[in-house]
């Protein structure tokens, strides 16, 4: 992401707790957790939506946002459910921001989320907010960013799966595993996570199988490694360079203006991408992602001219993408996240966040867009011991259009992602059923 920060460097109802989930609920787990705050939300269709704020340390930002989206049979009891999965989302986005853009913009219909989907669908579905993703716009002082890295935030998502276990069965789910859904940065998360609970007993364990949509950690062309050994080297150089700007990247802050310029000035020359107008700027950002940042991915598919500017998306509804570039990118993030991924992905630097890989058995699912990183991140499956891996590329136009194919965040909003990535991820769900602890 260096490049694109560059280039975009210069962008300059509160409710209690509901009485049938007080702090302790569910039994001991949920105990050694403070609830900072929680609230219920009906979305319709007998579906609720859940949140709960746990402070995670006693740091001022040592508190995580843990979402439930599950069908109830009444207000505070949910039906019966076979299935759950955690589903953590990318950097930097919140959850609700883009895992529920249409309901949270207003665009598109409502329903039209893979976690509405899945509940419909009888999964018992949760999620988490990363510290940092709820760090205010106006904090000036990021010091506490300089050691909060991808250890940080493992540690944080396999505490919420403890808690997340403990309200289950406090509401009379079970205490079965749950699957691990991450999207982006949230699959990073997820292989440091699965292969150091490998290292605990059985009971122990919270996650029975991973899902990764769109993201590698371990590749296999030499070219792709090199881009993040040089990302490694250029993030490392800004964290040790003069404090305390460097500690926070704010690249969510230049997308939520992108997006606000676009929204309320869409025909005016964008300031920073000019001839542009703000509208094209937005969609340039989304469907040419790889010629800001010099990797091989965009975040959505469009249609490109003989230059190569976009004049419209492919696949998500144009209105969508740039409300969701607003929603969904929060305005600060930890710099070492870019120090700590670009190491893992880079391969010949060491670093103790993929030494537990090889211990990973869990089944995997690994869903990649052709337009995204794509096959070209199933090889971090091979650097696992699971036998039971399951690989899909949703692929919607010819090999030598890939600059134009389906992208890395079309998984979560295109208009067709219910039938090219929901449906099979719940397809998996359901075959794994069987699967024991």
């Amino acid at each position: 992401m260096r490049k694109l920060i560059v280039v975009l460097a210069a962008l300059a109802a509160t409710v209690a707790a509901p009485a049938a989930f007080p702090a302790d609920a569910g039994g001991p787990a949920a105990a050694q957790f403070k609830i900072m705050h929680a609230d219920r939300t009906e979305l319709g269709d007998d579906i609720a939506h859940y949140r709960y704020d746990v402070a995670m340390g006693s740091g001022k930002y040592d508190v995580v946002r843990i979402h439930r989206i599950v069908r109830e049979k009444r207000p505070n009891k949910p039906v019966s459910t076979r299935d759950a999965v955690m589903l953590l989302p990318g950097n930097p986005t919140s959850f609700e921001g883009i895992f529920m853009a249409p309901m949270v913009t207003g665009v598109s219909e409502p329903d039209h989320s893979i976690v509405i989907f899945l509940a419909k669908n009888d999964i018992d579905v949760w999620g988490m907010d990363y510290g940092w993703a709820l760090v205010p716009p106006d904090e000036t002082d990021f010091e506490f960013m300089g050691q909060w890295g991808l250890a940080k935030d493992v540690v944080h998502a396999e505490a919420a799966l403890s808690f997340v276990r403990s309200i289950r069965v406090g509401t009379g789910q079970g205490n079965g595993r749950l699957h691990l859904l991450g999207l982006s940065y949230g699959g990073q998360v997820a292989y440091p996570l699965v292969g150091d609970e490998a290292l605990q007993p059985p009971g122990l364990r919270n996650v029975k199988g991973m899902i990764v949509l769109d993201i590698g950690v371990k590749f296999e062309d030499e070219a792709d490694r090199e881009v993040y050994c040089a990302l490694a080297e250029s993030n490392q150089a800004l964290l040790e360079s003069d404090p305390p700007d460097t500690y926070a990247n704010s690249i969510g802050s230049s997308f939520q203006w992108l997006a606000y310029l676009a929204a309320f000035a869409p025909n005016d020359e964008s300031p920073f991408f000019a001839p542009f107008t703000n509208w094209q700027a937005a969609l340039f950002v989304g469907a040419r992602t790889e010629l800001l940042t010099g990797e091989s991915w965009h975040l959505v598919g469009g249609y490109l001219d003989e230059y190569g500017i976009p004049s419209s998306l492919r696949f998500t509804d144009d209105q969508l993408w740039v409300a969701a570039m607003g929603a969904a990118y929060t305005p600060y993030y930890p710099r070492r996240l870019d120090v700590d991924t670009a190491q893992v992905m880079c391969g010949t630097i060491d670093t103790p966040l993929d030494d537990h890989f090889a211990q990973i058995t869990v089944p995997i699912l690994h869903v990649g867009a052709k337009g995204g990183f794509g096959p070209s991140a199933y090889a971090s499956t091979t650097y696992t011991a699971s036998r039971d891996v399951t690989t899909i590329t949703v692929q919607r136009l010819s090999d030598v259009d890939e600059a134009m194919d389906f992208g890395h965040v079309d998984t979560v909003l295109a208009t067709e992602a219910e039938t090219l990535v929901w449906r099979p991820i719940l397809d998996w769900i359901m075959a794994h059923r069987e699967n024991r602890p």
